[in-house]
């Protein structure tokens, strides 16, 4: 095959597929998936913050849609870790209902804003916090 590839005037015949790229963005995806799971349910958040650059790079989205999917992907993540947290008796029963209403409020807060922002802008802000995260617990 080697000898075919050198001297054949097609060698694009010898590129991978179009499936076998898929098949493997999808390997790579689910692999960031089970890595992004395991940081949530660890630290129970900061899924959402890897799954943004996985979706951008590995799925090749564009930012504003990799922060929508994100938040998709995270959900139902959220959920599991939750119920399993719940089954655990691992959180305050007493602070979730007041919590929640403001995350929510926060969360379609954010997701109107989301379309308004400039592209740029919202990456200098994500990276910033990702960035001023970092430092917070590498300090504390």
């Amino acid at each position: 095959m080697a000898y075919a590839y050198i001297f054949d005037r097609d060698p694009a015949k010898y590129k991978p597929s179009d499936a076998r790229k898929r098949r493997i963005r999808q390997a790579a995806l689910a692999l960031a998936g089970l890595i992004i799971g395991a940081v949530n349910g660890i630290f129970g958040a900061g899924g959402g913050m890897l799954a943004v650059p996985a979706l951008t790079f590995i799925a090749g989205l564009d930012v504003k849609k990799a922060h929508a999917t994100a938040i998709a992907v995270i959900l139902p993540l959220c959920a599991v870790s939750a119920l399993v947290y719940g089954l655990r008796g691992s959180f305050d029963m007493g602070i979730v209902a007041p919590t929640c209403i403001g995350v929510a409020a926060g969360g379609i807060l954010g997701a109107l804003l989301l379309k308004k922002l400039n592209t740029d802008a919202l990456c200098f802000v994500f990276y910033a916090l990702m960035l001023i995260a970092g430092i917070r617990m590498i300090m504390s």
